[in-house]
């Protein structure tokens, strides 16, 4: 199998999908996880390189999620042999690479437990730009053609971003301004708003908390939602799911019912939210126990509603044709409800001997995932639960939620990106 995939990279198969749709941000084009109009694969053979179009080898890891924008395949990588984070990109037809950019020093730390590198944030792109932001705070501008624009450290306008297990937010790019979240213990943890064109930071608002000690951290990403009829920037940690002004950061409303009703010092949240039917918002409580589905309307949030036990520490909730997608790394389940009404249609424990980070995709109507060691599953995302492949593709650590572009599935493991199709 390895030597099959590692050949595959030096061909140029250059046959890209004919729907030649973007994976612009880690969430996707809607910020669901979701694309369910694709036509994606239903199986794939390591061994023979069925539906296997490309696999590049990189110089080491990230648990970001590959961004996919015009014939451009974009992720970072943190090279543990030289400890420095690079910015790559890679043709999306024949994955061949096209540029790097070494950002600076990664996190020296290979230890199972501490897998974060500082290479762990997700790009972000637009027609002409793609930003990558690095846990040590370097946020970086550069044409997708590799011309840095510009580069800024977070860290030296707002103070230290690192937080306990590693900063690991991405950006978000909403109507031409770019926004990062740094959720932290202190001096204050902001909603910072940035200029794309110049890197210029437009304005930080405070966002209080009072949680305290490492429930005052999170690892999730601002999503962008409509709400009322009107975008909003909603984050999520700190014993609270939050949604802001897109102009001006503003708190326009506040969600913090029994988040931590034992006033935990440990509740981090990882999990991040997601948008689904209605004004719905679906996200699990920290520590990943329960699954809620708060509905905001008139700029009040209320507990539409919820599952006890989900155990989602790290996944993220997926939305696609009212309904929800939930996997729980603890417990090793798949589950999918009803959006509107949170009925349970079904749930299954997976059969891996690994843990499971990456947040499922659903695609074409079926759900993929990896877990840690690079085995990769298909499942279908239909009325039964049922497993329709898996494949061992290595690359330990496998932690990045898989991308769907076109027609196309970008898989990156901890050593390659691997590009599936028809």
């Amino acid at each position: 199998m390895r030597h099959f995939l590692l050949s595959l990279c030096v061909l140029a198969l250059g046959c890209s999908s004919p729907a030649k749709a973007d994976w612009p941000q880690w969430r996707g084009p809607d910020g669901t996880g979701a694309a369910p109009k694709a036509n994606t694969v239903s199986s794939l053979n390591a061994e023979t390189g069925e539906n296997i179009k490309w696999a590049t080898p990189l110089p080491g890891p990230t648990a970001a999620t590959p961004i996919v924008i015009g014939d451009y395949a974009f992720t970072p990588a943190a090279d543990m042999e030289n400890f420095r984070l690079l910015a790559c990109a890679l043709d999306r037809n024949t994955g061949k690479i096209l540029w790097t950019d070494d950002v600076g020093p990664a996190r020296k730390s290979k230890e199972r437990a501490r897998e974060n590198t500082h290479a762990e944030c997700s790009p972000v792109a637009d027609a002409e730009t793609v930003y990558f932001l690095f846990g040590t705070g370097d946020l970086c501008a550069y044409t997708h053609a590799g011309q840095k624009k510009w580069r800024i450290n977070i860290s030296e306008t707002v103070g230290n971003i690192d937080i306990l297990w590693g900063y690991a937010s991405s950006p978000l790019l909403l109507n031409g301004k770019l926004y990062v979240q740094v959720l932290r213990r202190q001096p204050n943890s902001l909603l910072i708003c940035i200029d794309p064109a110049t890197g210029k930071i437009l304005w930080k608002h405070e966002r209080p908390s009072n949680a305290r000690a490492e429930s005052l951290e999170a690892y999730t990403t601002p999503i962008a939602c409509t709400l009322d009829g009107k975008p909003q920037v909603v984050v999520y940690g700190g014993d609270a799911l939050t949604g802001h002004d897109p102009e001006t950061g503003k708190e326009l409303w506040r969600f913090d019912e029994d988040l931590n009703p034992q006033d935990s010092a440990m509740f981090r949240v990882i999990s991040g939210p997601t948008q689904g039917l209605n004004g719905l918002i679906y996200f699990t409580t920290p520590r990943g126990n329960d699954l809620l589905a708060v509905e905001v309307k008139d700029s009040k949030p209320t507990l539409k509603w919820f599952h006890q036990d989900v155990k989602a520490d790290v996944p993220c909730p997926v939305y696609a044709d009212g309904f929800v997608y939930v996997l729980s790394g603890g417990k090793k389940d798949l589950y999918k409800f009803n959006a509107d009404t949170g009925e349970q249609v079904w749930h299954s424990p997976l059969d891996t001997s690994s843990y499971l980070r990456c947040t499922p995709t659903v695609a074409g109507g079926n759900i993929y995932l990896i877990d840690g060691e690079g085995e990769f599953s298909i499942f279908s995302a239909g009325d039964k639960f049922e497993l329709l492949s898996k494949v061992n593709l290595g690359g330990y650590p496998a932690r990045a939620t898989i991308a769907v572009a076109g027609d196309e599935l970008f898989i990156r493991t901890g050593d390659r990106m691997i590009c599936v199709g028809k």
